[in-house]
């Protein structure tokens, strides 16, 4: 991992005394000195020694443990963190939600214990699931990297991020913290994202580790997930994000999967991640950890799992108890153990942490300066659905009265709710964007009535529905319909605009002259819908997932209808006990295998309201020209698709070019279409750019159940380049041999 970003704070360092740098490291009863500044430890300590490997140090470190020490390294301490060894200089390592900022308010309010090191100001960028709306990959480095420059200006050494389950579900409660119903747009986004973080010397966490799709009943539901949905859609961003981004972290789901408690999934965390991938890094529970099946603590040992969360008070008991009744086993426990805190440890000295001072306050001056960025991700996100008439942008010096509706939380929207709730600072909410453009011709009140709101040049009704941890969220939203219902009949200039991470109906589609999915923009999300609604910013967001028209048109439909008839939502403690004891084992299956998002609605010709990656802009765009390298593919040799995308417009403007694949006769079955690269383009009007995107033989590529591997069926592929999963323009065949 890159250190230059902490050469401030050890020059500074090297300046004080060494009793100085005691009392400045001395926290909450905790020393939290790297190791170079300890004098009191081991003379013959290898793991002191920085020319030394990460593996080499850890071992050393283990040798020196006492079986206690070891059992108390399974577990984490102060709620989000991870202990230390005071008397070998082991500092404990932080940890912090979130995927979209450094999360601390909430519990520095309920939890002021748990702190030793508090933040009190971070960035509350827009959610993970905007950032992937932007197709930007660049973007999402620096996404990344400033979230990384906060926690390291603060001491958080472990992000709890990105989240990676995939968007299955339009009612998924956590949609907002993932990157879409797609796996190869979630890699892509995601191993940016790793690669930002750490370059900061911020370990990134991938989460949850695997199924984690719903929040109904999410700690006690058995997720069944066939082999080749698994190898197909769900692995491969983790995959990418291990191989590729170098991550050394994931997170486990609070689900079971096949029968598996994911803290204890033998199958997948020891056999997949561990062997297959070459894992050697923390694979942590997630803060339920096992109490939820109390009588399953033997799967822990040897199933691949490294560290619980919170604490790993339950399976601490297990294994004294165990060792109680049986002490022969004691020898044989103790090298499971080893095994476990061999990957944690191992993980802290390859990313520096005992070796390097645990904040570099040099960084604070940096957190003003990611305004820019969360505002760049805001606008590049915001996604125009609709805009009949050219309805938008609204010139400034054109309109006399624009009247603004929607409840206050509708009005403020910037975050769903949990781990994923970041709480900013300087927040410009939707009103106050809109009042910094257009002044006083911005009309919001309580009651309006009729006549105002007939009056208006232009309506701007705001929706919202709540999202985040522990709860789904229902996919129609009736109230909202009656009201958009009045106000289309009131006003023919209606303009809505979403605040959320889920889909939602539309049946007053026909009636409105504009839509925009403005998701959970984070602290800046004002200014950024304000410069996109008056024209300041051309809109460049594509959808990530796609919208249904009906929720029964969905593979997920009736995922939380119990056996009483009725559905259920919630998802967390006490529900989930409560699910529990009234039904038993809840399976959740996922029946559809690969076939979700708009390969389940290609599959099944089933027309969504909107397709996955379809976005408007105030511009028009041009495909042309599709080229091959190669008429046929080999191993070690990709194929370059090129074409050419014009601006045909008259502002200036990005387009996002995606490359999706279909096999023509296929032998076995197959989606319709997959993604497999795509690229954002920004051009001033008139002009045009040749755009080349490599694919290789791996993306021709299923997982065959029979060879229990990847295979590529010969015969010829349809290489199709559109702007959206429906709308191509471009075809051209190519042989994969």
């Amino acid at each position: 991992m890159k250190r230059s970003l902490i050469t401030g704070t050890l020059i500074l360092l090297a300046s004080l005394t060494f009793a100085q740098q005691k009392v400045q490291y001395q926290i909450c009863d905790h020393d939290f000195r790297p190791l170079y500044m300890r004098h009191d430890l081991p003379p013959d300590a290898i793991y002191t020694d920085t020319t030394a490997s990460a593996a080499v140090r850890t071992k050393d470190v283990l040798s020196r443990l006492s079986f206690d020490e070891k059992l108390r390294l399974t577990g984490g301490w102060n709620y989000k963190a991870f202990p230390g060894i005071p008397r070998l200089g082991l500092r404990p390592i932080r940890f912090s939600d979130a995927s979209q900022g450094i999360r601390y308010s909430e519990y520095a309010k309920k939890r002021m214990k748990y702190f030793c090191i508090l933040p009190t100001k971070s960035t509350a960028f827009p959610s993970e699931l905007a950032l992937a709306a932007t197709w930007n990959k660049k973007l999402a480095y620096e996404y990344a990297r400033s979230i990384g420059e906060e926690a390291r200006a603060w001491g958080v050494s472990v992000l709890l991020g990105p989240g990676l389950n995939m968007y299955r579900n339009s009612e998924g409660g956590r949609n907002y913290e993932y990157m879409g119903e797609d796996p190869f747009l979630t890699s892509s986004m995601a191993v940016q994202y790793v690669e930002g973080l750490q370059g900061t010397g911020t370990l990134a966490t991938l989460k949850h580790f695997i199924g984690n799709e719903q929040e109904f009943a999410r700690h006690v539901a058995d997720v069944k997930i066939v082999k080749r949905a698994l190898r197909e859609i769900y692995l491969p961003p983790f995959l990418a994000a291990i191989n590729k981004g170098g991550t050394l972290s994931v997170m486990t789901g609070n689900n079971l999967v096949n029968g598996y408690p994911g803290a204890a999934d033998k199958p997948l965390l020891k056999g997949v991640l561990r062997k297959e991938f070459g894992f050697d890094g923390i694979i942590m529970s997630d803060w339920a950890n096992s109490t939820f099946w109390p009588k399953k603590q033997d799967l822990i040992l040897g199933s691949g799992l490294s560290l619980l969360m919170y604490n790993n008070k339950t399976f601490a008991d297990y294994i004294r108890h165990e060792i109680k009744l049986h002490p022969a086993i004691k020898d044989s426990v103790e090298r499971k153990l080893d095994t476990m805190v061999f990957h944690n440890l191992y993980a802290f000295f390859k990313a520096g942490f005992y070796d390097s001072p645990y904040k570099d306050p040099a960084l604070l001056s940096q957190i003003e300066s990611h305004k820019k960025v969360a505002l760049k991700t805001a606008e590049e996100a915001i996604t125009l659905l609709k805009n009949d008439n050219n309805i938008l942008p609204i010139d400034p010096d054109k309109v006399n009265k624009i009247v603004v509706l929607g409840t206050d939380e509708a009005l403020t929207a910037y975050a769903g709710t949990g781990s994923g709730r970041v709480e900013g600072y300087d927040h410009v909410d939707y009103l106050t964007g809109l009042k910094n453009v257009y002044g006083n011709k911005i009309i919001h009140q309580k009651n309006m009535s009729d006549e105002e709101i007939g009056s208006a040049d232009v309506v701007l009704y705001f929706i919202y529905k709540k999202t985040g941890e522990g709860y789904d969220v229902p996919f129609d939203m009736p109230d909202v319909n009656k009201k958009i219902a009045h106000y289309a009949k009131l006003n023919k200039n209606l303009v809505v605009i979403y605040s959320g991470g889920n889909g939602f109906s539309m049946p007053w589609l026909s009636k409105t002259k504009g839509l925009i999915f403005a998701y959970l923009l984070g602290q800046e999300s004002g200014t950024a819908l304000a410069n996109v609604i008056s024209g300041k910013v051309n809109p460049s967001g594509k959808l990530p997932f796609t919208i249904e028209k009906t929720f029964k048109d969905s593979p997920a439909f009736g995922y939380n209808k119990m056996k009483d008839g009725k559905y259920y939502w919630e998802g967390h403690g006490g529900s989930d006990r409560k699910y529990k004891k009234m039904f038993g084992d809840i399976e959740l299956s996922y029946n559809e295998g690969i076939y979700i998002g708009y390969r389940w609605y290609d599959k099944k010709n089933i027309q969504p309201q909107f397709p996955f990656g379809f976005g408007l802009s105030y511009t028009t765009f041009k495909i042309s020209d599709i080229k091959v390298s190669s008429k046929s593919i080999e191993k070690n040799k990709p194929v370059t698709i090129s074409f050419k995308i014009k601006n045909t417009g008259k502002v200036a403007g990005a387009e996002v070019a995606q490359l999706y694949i279909h096999k023509i006769e296929p032998v076995i079955d197959r989606p319709v279409k997959e993604l497999k690269g795509f690229k954002k383009v920004f051009l001033q009007p008139g002009k045009s750019k040749t755009v080349s995107i490599p694919v290789h033989l791996k993306d021709f590529a299923f997982w065959s159940i029979k060879e229990n591997d990847w295979k590529v069926n010969s015969g010829e592929y349809l290489i199709e380049v559109g702007t959206s999963s429906q709308d191509i323009l471009q075809k051209i065949k190519i042989n994969n041999l």
